[in-house]
């Protein structure tokens, strides 16, 4: 049976970051097997999928809802079509939706006939060290999948100082004092996944968990009966409190300091902006014209060099967003190359 993962967290805490390098790792140390991806995102454009690197891994992008409840019909058809075109799979790993509840996506895993090819092997949620207490009262996700964890990994810990790492560590223990917590940057992370992957026998679920018990010790049949309806995207859900827009891009460049600046202007509830277009960055002493991602989340701004080109594109989310002023943005900041 093949060990399945899955990597959840709230919108910006590094999940597709950590994935990058993890696949990186295996590329560098020449892996022989390939680890089986799925990506799932919130909307029908989806920005996650594209950041990851081709060939590097056999990848299926699940776009137009969350997976623990829109598609999850979708999820065991997907898991059985990977496994039958990828012979050579060392493991499969989803990575969630910013707003997805690991425990329907555990109760799915033992539905037949998935449950006689997959094992779920670990739920690894990210945290982010900065904006994890501010982010609780976005979405009930945010707790949920931090309460399910089996694994917790903390990420963006250079942003605090230690009292505030330490400050957040608490809140987390406090809501999973049972899960394993790693302190360390993504790289130190991915190290870890790979090494954990290595291992055939991967089980890292505590054996409470095992029987897909919640943590109030109920025992549930395997139906996705939970109490959340998630609507549709890119219309908004009553529980996830979120809602996703998104944009394909004319192909411009545009001045990625200038973007960042004009980003960081839009108000707050504006939760997490993504996205990819050419570009070029004087601040990294050149004026050459490369694929960048760029990002918001909360309200830090930031952009990053792109190894390969992917099509121009946007998603935002967040309450009451206007994907027009988003591409108001990125207007403002296309230069003539």
């Amino acid at each position: 049976m093949i060990p399945f993962v899955i990597v959840t967290g709230f919108l910006g805490s590094g999940k597709t970051t950590l994935l990058n390098q993890l696949l990186a790792l295996r590329q560098e140390e020449g892996a022989s097997g390939r680890i089986g991806l799925i990506v799932n995102e919130l909307g029908d454009i989806g920005v996650d999928g594209a950041l990851l690197p081709p060939g590097s891994s056999r990848q299926i992008e699940l776009p137009g809802g969350c997976v623990c409840c829109v598609l999850s019909d979708d999820l065991g058809k997907t898991i059985l079509e990977l496994i039958e075109a990828t012979p050579d799979l060392d493991a499969i790993i989803l990575e969630t939706t910013g707003v997805a509840e690991p425990l329907p996506l555990a109760w799915a895993l033992e539905r037949p006939p998935v449950d006689d090819r997959v094992r779920l092997a670990a739920i690894i949620t990210l945290v982010d060290a900065e904006g994890f207490v501010a982010s609780r009262q976005l979405s009930p996700a945010v707790d949920a999948q931090v309460i399910h964890a089996d694994v917790l990994l903390l990420t963006k810990g250079h942003l605090l100082d230690q009292a505030g790492r330490d400050a957040t560590a608490a809140v987390v223990r406090s809501l999973a004092p049972r899960a394993e917590l790693r302190a360390g940057d993504t790289a130190a992370h991915a190290r870890w996944l790979l090494a954990i992957l290595a291992d055939p026998t991967l089980e890292l679920r505590a054996p409470e968990q095992r029987g897909h018990d919640d943590h109030d010790g109920h025992h549930h049949d395997g139906h996705d009966d939970h109490d959340h309806d998630h609507a549709r995207a890119p219309t908004p859900s009553p529980d996830h409190l979120l809602e996703s827009a998104g944009a394909y891009l004319p192909d411009r460049v545009v001045d990625l300091e200038e973007l960042e600046d004009q980003l960081s202007e839009l108000p707050a509830n504006y939760v997490r902006i993504k996205g990819i277009t050419r570009g070029k960055d004087g601040r990294r002493g050149n004026d050459h014209i490369g694929w960048y991602a760029f990002h918001r989340v909360g309200l830090r701004v930031s952009s990053e060099p792109l190894a390969h080109a992917a099509p121009p594109r946007v998603v935002a989310l967040g309450r009451e967003i206007d994907i027009a002023s988003v591409m108001t943005c990125i207007d403002s900041a296309v230069v003539t190359p």
